[in-house]
């Protein structure tokens, strides 16, 4: 929100520096995202008074004016406005002047005849659209004054970060309360006055509300004879100073009292409202609005919107309908004020993709109080301003007000929770100070009526004193170290081996990556894992359809982190992640949490080298950094070949350690990945860390350097191709006993003089003994035992 300082000192007294108040601002909690300064950009313009306006000899669309600025002569410029007389006040750039965007005024020839300088419009100025004119000033402007002054331009923009929990800040008779709270001042809120004539307003009209949960206040105010036209100059300069743009005095009104009190307005045009009368209800089933920026809106029944006697003219608290939409033949208006339930109109916000300064409040919490003032001063402002007539009465629907609440605060509670003393009169002024009303009090407490405006203090005791930490002072509390019990228990007991775990995946060469904890139902479909998406713990209110639940797998978000990369120019990837996925757990039960490890793997794996070729990454390099991350944990893998949608056929294994099934890896299949907009190889690996983490840590053994040489020997066999290596290899290592000391796969080898459906593979055995050198019977005989043991289990021969 962009806050004036010029307007807000109407509502409190600020005597320090705007620097210093940005300081302060923040300390209090309002984020203060830029200062600005509006009148910077513009220099050395000042009120002329225009003497005269002759013809231009040589130009009929240029006149020449003698214009007093309070210097010794007049100046002579020229101007090809026509909307000015003689004796007209208007902004007047001298010879030297800067504009708005570093244009420069200089004295230059204008078809023959010198112009010393120039007389603005509004735009010229940056206050306005209005281009057609010069901007003429009151007839009481002083001659020769600054313009900055005198139109306001000697201002300092506040931009205010507004959180969710605190909406009375968007508006200025909010922010007033938290600086007179600061500054020990008082709050001076406008006073309303008007005057209410002609028939009743429950004789014009009425207001039924259908669904008192969705709208629990509904205020209404007939105005009649008033005339829209432009807002007066001090209206728009308000508005364009808060970042809006000026439409007409009606809708302007609404603006400025929505940005004054932090409470939205809606004006209907009365004569365009079937009977008249308001109807405050649900959307029917396949009801449409045409709303005011021209869409057209299907509505959902649990949409409220404010209706006439039969269409829907509005949706509550979010946005006008086009039907009812005031304009510059209305004569009479129906003035809306109300206050709707918050998260009815966040839904309905999101639902539409609907955002606006309306629906931003009502769904922050908007004050049911405010609401009577807010119309009360909108009305009074279409009286001065647009010579309304406004009916005796207001029309309010408010049939269980709501009641304040109230909280205890013990005073050493105070001191408990911030270690700072501050006396039980301090905190108890200071939250009067707030708008906090004392009700009850004694010597070691008090209790507090909570304001209207405040829908954060939700907490109870524990948020007055956070008040009281705001006013006394964050820089006042002392820092001291907090106690610490010892005892068995350990916040996060694996939090070390996992950062451990993530040092050793970058030294693997890999990065780290961060994606979101939310996913969709659609995105695992992309994936092909929609069995995944019977499991996925929906949200209730999801910041988009994108993060509709929570995740289910890392993959997704892998994948579109490649698509991400690979579509910005980045073709090598080598990254993980290491997060967790929630799984729903039944009816009653809470969801589960568990960590995963994902790797993703694209493009070239290493490093360029020029002594070395290049090659794409493949299924090896991904099983490589599953073999390791077992390795680091140690424990024993075994990889079987397995068939899922996700991967390529042939290329995909599920990861079997600590007596099941903890992971997969495997590179993504071409229909995916093209899913996903990614036409490169993708290789994936995704693990269940809690398994691994539940195994004991694995302190380094030093082993000595052999004493006795050892034994090689290769082995040569034929086996069926399906025949899984990695089943060999245990099999030999089983066989092998204890003078086997390794055992490596050097060669798979399948084509000529190999049978058909067989293969040959090459396998490379160290036999070696700690306690003496081994003769040729020795690893013969461990040989035969392992040939023996591949010819029982798999049939296989020796080459």
């Amino acid at each position: 929100m962009r806050v004036s300082l010029n307007w807000l000192k109407e509502y409190v007294d600020i005597d320090v520096p705007a620097e210093e108040l940005a300081c302060r601002m923040t300390m209090l909690g309002l984020e203060i995202e830029a200062v600005e300064r509006t009148g910077d950009a513009i220099r050395e313009v000042y009120i002329g008074k225009i003497l005269s306006i002759d013809p231009h000899p040589d130009a009929d669309k240029i006149v020449v004016c003698k214009t007093d600025v309070g210097g010794e002569a007049p100046l002579q410029i020229c101007c090809g406005a026509r909307n000015m007389k003689v004796g007209d006040k208007v902004p007047t750039a001298v010879v030297g002047a800067v504009l708005p965007g570093g244009f420069e005024i200089s004295r230059r020839k204008m078809r023959g005849v010198e112009s010393q300088g120039m007389m603005c419009s509004a735009k010229e100025l940056g206050l306005g659209e209005d281009i057609d004119g010069l901007m003429i000033l009151p007839e009481d402007t002083p001659v020769g004054a600054d313009a900055r002054q005198v139109l306001g331009l000697d201002d300092v923009i506040f931009e205010i970060e507004v959180t969710p929990n605190r909406g009375d800040w968007a508006s200025m008779i909010g922010v007033a309360r938290e600086l007179a709270a600061l500054f020990r001042k008082q709050v001076r809120i406008p006073k309303v006055e008007f005057v209410e004539s002609g028939p009743a307003a429950s004789q014009l009209s009425s207001v039924t509300v259908e669904d008192a949960e969705l709208c629990p206040r509904y205020l209404g105010r007939v105005l009649t004879s008033l005339r829209v036209g432009p807002s007066p100059k001090w209206l728009t300069q308000r508005l364009l100073a808060a970042g809006q743009r000026p439409i007409n005095n009606i809708v302007d009104i609404t603006n400025y009292v929505l940005l004054e009190t932090g409470h939205p307005l809606h004006a209907f045009d009365y004569d365009k409202l079937i009977e008249n009368r308001i109807v405050v209800r649900r959307a029917t089933e396949d009801e449409v609005i045409r709303t005011l920026d021209g869409q057209e809106r299907p509505l959902r029944p649990e949409m409220l919107v404010i209706a006439d006697a039969r269409v829907a003219q509005c949706v509550a608290g979010v946005m006008g309908g086009a039907t009812s939409e005031v304009g510059e033949t209305t004569t009479r208006v129906f003035l809306e004020s109300a206050y709707f339930n918050p998260v009815s109109i966040r839904r309905t916000s999101r639902a539409l993709g609907l955002i606006t300064e309306s629906s931003q409040r009502f769904q922050r919490g908007a004050d049911p109080e405010m609401a009577r003032f807010a119309i009360d001063r909108a009305a009074a402002l279409m009286q001065d301003i647009a010579g309304a007539v406004v009916a005796p009465g207001v029309l309010d629907a408010y049939p269980q007000p709501l009641e304040q609440k109230e909280v205890k605060l013990r005073y050493s509670r105070t001191h408990a929770l911030l270690g700072a003393e501050v006396s039980p009169d301090d905190q108890r002024n200071i939250l009067e100070r707030l708008g906090f009303v004392c009700a009850a009090r004694d010597a070691d407490s008090c209790t507090l009526r909570v304001p209207t405006w405040r829908h954060d203090v939700t907490h109870g005791e524990a948020d007055l004193i956070e008040e009281i930490a705001r006013l006394h002072g964050y820089e006042k509390v002392p820092t001291t170290l907090p106690r610490v019990r010892q005892n068995e228990q350990v916040f996060a007991p694996q939090e070390g081996r996992v950062r451990q775990l993530r040092h050793f995946l970058v030294g693997q060469g890999l990065s780290e990556l961060y994606n979101w904890t939310f996913s969709c139902p659609q995105d695992l479909a992309r994936a092909r894992l929609d069995g995944a998406g019977a499991e996925m713990v929906l949200l209730e209110n999801p910041l988009s359809e994108k993060h509709a639940g929570m995740r289910t797998t890392l993959v997704p978000g892998l994948l579109q982190a490649a698509a991400y990369n690979v579509n910005r120019g980045l073709s090598d990837i080598a990254v993980f992640e290491i997060g967790p996925v929630y799984r729903l757990a039944g009816v009653e039960a809470l969801p589960t949490q568990e960590l995963r490890l994902g790797v993703l793997l694209s493009g070239v794996p290493e490093a360029p080298h020029w002594g070395q070729q290049t090659r794409s990454a493949d299924f090896y390099d991904i099983k490589g950094y599953a073999e390791a991350v077992l390795d680091f944990f140690g424990a024993e893998v075994a990889f079987d070949p397995v068939a899922r949608d996700t991967f390529q056929a042939g290329q995909c294994a599920c990861i079997r350690a600590v007596g099941k099934e903890i992971g997969t890896a495997g590179k993504i299949a071409k229909t995916v990945a093209k899913d996903f907009d990614v036409e490169a190889d993708l290789f994936v690996l995704e693990l269940d860390l809690e398994s691994l983490l539940s195994l004991p840590v694995l302190r380094p053994q030093f082993q000595p350097v052999p004493a006795f040489p050892p034994s090689l020997r290769d082995l040569a066999v034929l086996v069926d191709r399906v025949t899984p290596a990695g089943a060999l290899l245990a099999a030999v290592e089983n066989a092998g006993g204890k003078l086997l000391h390794q055992a490596e796969i050097f060669d798979v080898y399948a084509g000529e003089r190999i049978p058909s459906g067989k293969k040959s593979v090459a396998i490379n055995l160290i036999f070696q003994s700690p306690e003496r050198t081994l003769t040729d019977k020795d690893t013969e005989k461990s040989l035969q035992k392992i040939m023996k043991q591949l010819e029982t289990q798999f049939g296989a021969q020796r080459r």
